[in-house]
């Protein structure tokens, strides 16, 4: 297709970023990866910062650390290698203002500035004063505007976007289609009851394009009058939907477990440990639950570590002692293969019939237990998704229980539910979310949470370091597999796609020229899922001393003998990931270790996090600091399918929006129970989407 065809399309709210001009194959798969695949995308992709171009900083006025903005005259701009980074470039020039010559370097200059720079011209440049090797005052990685070719605008958007995707071209594609398409969107809050606050279309036109007048801290804080329509227009849809799930799983009927407890008692006196308060509590609300003849859909939320797996096998065996069969659901099979050893450890003489169903398991073992489940024979299966493949029957199901549950989308939580009408549901997840939170937002299900750790879990102590000590910290870990530690070394990269130092085989090359008796292996998500469980079965079976992976291995399996986990470029990590990644390790009886890796160019604020997550030790800690520095768009890990979806929404500050909002929501409920008026359209499209994104942390169907 032609620049020419592509530059004259008409644009609508569906069309392909694919189709877009400057939107290569490349292009339009790094966009994909962050959720833009339509126009609609690229509109709802807000700003990630704003720049404010408006005030010129005199010359006189510059010092080390201040963001400053000039108008002058650009020298040419000389680009060389640099040292020992053969790919990036180093590119410095002069920058002229009032007679004075202020020297402007990029240590890597971003592609698409590369032969655009107005050597010559009267041009703007914005950036952070830093001090040069010679004691010279430098603007390091400026924005540069030519003020012959436009004028800025005052308050300018900054996204967060793919390396290969530029600013410029960004913004180009949301001047193309704001105009004629913002409009378009529907609003979920419905007219009538909306008020004075601003349309959809209009806060996102003000987002991207902010008035002249727009304040460009409070734009900074998400917390202009467009941020706030679009947070409660995406609450009251969200509340909606809660609101009718709600109301739909307390109509279904549910398999009443009321077996005498015999096989639970058992497994009670059999375990080695006292349960805690945290987990004889969370026991007596789902045996409660799991009587009642309506569906039990439940949240087990607890820190890692906290003893949920306990909790579920009690679930499981009050199914079997009541009649019926359960199935867990693990992420991984090395995890549903964990607890499926652990259940026979834990069960074992208990007389319950177990198997487990993953991937490997084939021919006639497979068709072996498939036979069993479906002829009631087999109490209790563990395994991955191969549990809700066609066709697997389990003959009677009572629970299925869901482990790591927002790694599942929405359809495979409906397919484990189909297995059995009346099944209950027990999911669990380790990812860290205040209790007051959760109540507030999953009104659709039932939580209980496991807030206090089992006595004896050996504290993980948390260390920052720099990129740049990497050497002695190579040291360390020679020391620590020499006492017979396992290490695991997490990098943010697959290969170098923008920092190849930084790449999971550049790494391990690194690693084995330094710590050459060190037994090492790598592990990231493009690797076959039989190569993947051999490297975790060797570094568990002892087989490995250091893995190097990618965030893959936050869920992943117990291994007492793993005592340090590194995490290189940690500032790239939200809090909640990083703690879920610590619990990796202080599994055993010997001491652990985290330790936090900043990258050299990580900024102040990166490092104040940082600092953060190397003292809150507790889920609890983690779940309040992530929230108040992040907000929710991250707030089960990375984006993936299940997790929450709320773009707009800031959980801390927009707190007693959630309230306002669900009030709001019942009352319409109230008055249109369907959403099938006219006055619903937007609310009712709103809804649907966010069920199709995987919404439903519990009920579906």
């Amino acid at each position: 297709m032609s620049q020419q065809h592509h530059s004259t399309i008409a644009l609508s709210l569906d069309t392909p970023v694919a189709s877009l001009a400057g939107i290569g194959p490349k292009r339009a798969q790094a966009l994909a990866e962050r959720g833009i695949s339509s126009v609609a995308d690229v509109i709802a992709h807000l700003p990630s910062r704003y720049q404010d171009w408006r005030q010129r900083t005199p010359v006189d006025d510059l010092k080390p650390g201040i963001i400053a903005v000039l108008e002058g005259e650009l020298s040419k701009i000389d680009e060389r290698p640099m040292r020992g980074r053969g790919w990036r470039r180093l590119a410095t020039g002069w920058l002229t203002v009032d007679g004075q010559r202020i020297r402007v370097v990029w240590f890597n200059l971003p592609a698409y500035m590369r032969g655009y720079m107005p050597r010559g011209q009267r041009v703007l440049v914005r950036g952070r004063v830093g001090v040069a090797q010679d004691g010279r005052l430098e603007l390091a990685h400026p924005d540069v505007i030519s003020l012959a070719e436009r004028a800025p605008r005052p308050v300018r958007p900054v996204y967060r976007l793919p390396t290969a995707v530029g600013q410029r071209l960004f913004e180009s594609i949301v001047a193309r289609a704001l105009p004629d398409l913002a409009q378009l969107i529907p609003n979920s809050v419905p007219d009538e009851i909306r008020g004075d606050a601003m349309t959809i279309g209009d806060a996102l036109c003000y987002l991207h394009q902010p008035p002249d007048a727009a304040n460009p801290a409070a734009l900074q804080a998400g917390d202009s009058p467009a941020h706030r329509a679009l947070a409660f227009d995406e609450l009251f849809a969200f509340e909606l939907a809660l609101a009718l799930e709600h109301r739909r799983s307390e109509e279904r009927a549910g398999a009443a477990f009321v077996g005498e407890p015999t096989l639970t008692k058992k497994f009670a006196a059999k375990l080695s440990f006292p349960l805690t308060g945290a987990q004889q509590q969370a026991i007596k609300e789902i045996g409660a639950d799991l009587e009642r003849q309506q569906q039990m859909n439940r949240l087990l939320m607890g820190d890692v570590g906290s003893g949920k797996t306990v909790v579920a096998f009690w679930a499981a065996l009050r199914a079997v002692e009541s009649g019926y069969q359960a199935a867990m659901m693990a992420p991984t099979e090395l995890l549903a293969e964990q607890h499926f050893r652990s259940f026979n450890r834990m069960c074992a003489g208990l007389g319950v019939r177990v198997t487990l169903l993953i991937g490997r398991i084939a021919g006639y073992e497979r068709e072996t237990v498939l036979e069993g489940l479906a002829r009631g024979e087999i109490d209790v299966a563990f395994g991955t998704q191969a549990v809700i493949q066609q066709k697997v029957r389990i003959a009677r199901l009572g629970l299925g229980i869901i482990d790591e549950q927002h790694r599942f989308g929405v359809f495979d939580r409906a397919r484990l539910k189909a297995l059995g009408a009346t099944a209950n549901v027990l999911m669990m997840t380790a990812t860290p979310i205040p209790r007051s939170l959760a109540m507030s937002l999953f009104g659709n299900l039932s939580v209980s949470f496991l807030d206090e750790l089992p006595p004896g879990r050996t504290p993980i102590a948390t260390e920052l370091r720099s990129e740049s000590e990497n050497a002695r910290l190579n040291e360390e870990l020679r020391e620590e597999i020499a006492r017979g530690g396992r290490i695991y070394y997490v990098v943010p990269l697959i290969e170098g796609e923008d920092d190849e130092a930084k790449s999971v085989a550049n790494t391990a090359t690194k690693l084995a020229r330094a710590i050459r008796e060190a037994r090492i292996a790598t592990l990231h998500g493009r690797m076959r899922s039989a190569d993947k469980d051999r490297a975790l079965r060797a570094f568990r079976d002892g087989a490995l001393d250091l893995l190097v992976s990618t965030t893959v291995v936050e869920v992943g399996i117990d291994v007492p003998e793993a005592t340090v986990i590194v995490i290189a470029a940690a500032e790239r990590y939200g809090l909640a990931q990083l703690h879920q990644l610590r619990g990796r390790v202080g599994r055993g009886s010997a001491p652990a270790r985290c330790i936090l890796v900043a990258s050299d160019d990580a900024d102040e604020a990166a490092l104040a996090r940082l600092e953060v997550m190397r003292r809150a030790l507790t889920g609890r800690e983690v779940a309040a600091a992530d929230l108040a520095l992040r907000g929710p768009g991250d707030l089960l890990g990375a984006r993936q399918t299940g997790a929450l979806p709320l773009k707009f929404v800031h959980l801390v500050r927009d707190a007693r929006m959630i309230e306002k909002a669900r009030a709001l929501a019942e009352q319409w409920l109230m008055r249109d129970p369907s959403l099938e008026s006219a006055a619903s359209a937007g609310a009712r499209i709103a809804v649907r989407k966010m069920l199709t994104q995987g919404f439903s942390l519990g009920d579906v169907g």
